[in-house]
């Protein structure tokens, strides 16, 4: 049998530090709209905001004003809707992958509130989290578990797709 969570890691595991900072911004926000219509409108579009500045951060490598801008707002407005953390809580980690140090040295974040996460961290979570969303949608249904495996499942499955069909091909230029 394919255990396809295990073959995602393993692929995660062979990427370089770019690579896995844009694979975690695309999983992030995937599952960001994924569960969109949990979120308040204005929350929704700060994390948005957040990881789409993000992943314009990454190729360059530092913090320009509009990660250090979304950085903010990401923050201030999460503060106003708490509970949001397992949506909202994915997309800090996929930015931290590769703009956690740029943050530090721009004065957006902290050094204390340093944490080490990967990409492989992301994808997990993600399965995970959508794989309880989706059992949340069917509340009387009596195998919520199974509905939550087999959500996992499928979401792997797509993670695995999309970092094959993402992949570029070595051979060339």
């Amino acid at each position: 049998m394919i255990i396809l969570p295990v073959r995602v890691g393993e692929l995660l595991g062979d990427v370089d530090d770019t690579r896995a900072a844009l694979l975690a911004l695309d999983f992030a926000e995937y599952a960001l709209d994924v569960q969109a219509d949990a979120l308040d409108p204005r929350l929704y579009a700060v994390c948005r905001a957040y990881t789409s500045a993000a992943r314009e951060a990454v190729g360059p490598g530092r913090a320009p004003e509009r990660l250090v801008r979304a950085s903010d707002e990401f923050f201030t407005v999460g503060t106003e809707f708490p509970g949001h953390s397992a949506v909202t809580g994915v997309a800090e980690w996929a930015v931290r992958i590769g703009c956690q140090e740029m943050l530090e040295a721009a004065g957006a974040l902290s050094p204390a509130s340093r944490i080490k996460v990967t990409v492989r961290d992301v994808a997990t979570r993600v399965q995970s989290d959508l794989g309880r969303w989706y059992a949340q949608q069917t509340p009387d249904d009596p195998n919520r578990a199974k509905a939550d495996r087999a959500a996992r499942w499928e979401e792997a499955r797509r993670q695995l797709l999309h970092i094959i069909t993402t992949e570029p091909n070595p051979h060339t230029s």
